[in-house]
């Protein structure tokens, strides 16, 4: 699957789609990893995902 599709999951530990992962930068105005992780209950867990969390945030961030 196409890593910029909103149904991509990016936390497979938690099941977490990139689109919820834009959605919550957005919503919440979120600009750290941690608070991130927090509110979307990933890369808390195996933190495996924790990379492409960061750039999909800078992403949203950059684009807002």
């Amino acid at each position: 699957m196409d890593k910029t599709a909103r149904e991509y999951v990016v936390c497979p530990c938690r099941k977490v789609t990139r689109g919820e992962v834009e959605d919550i930068v957005r919503e919440k105005h979120i600009d750290n990893l941690k608070d991130l992780c927090e509110a979307a209950n990933a890369g808390n867990k195996c933190g495996g995902c924790r990379e492409m969390l960061e750039q999909i945030m800078n992403e949203v961030l950059a684009a807002m």
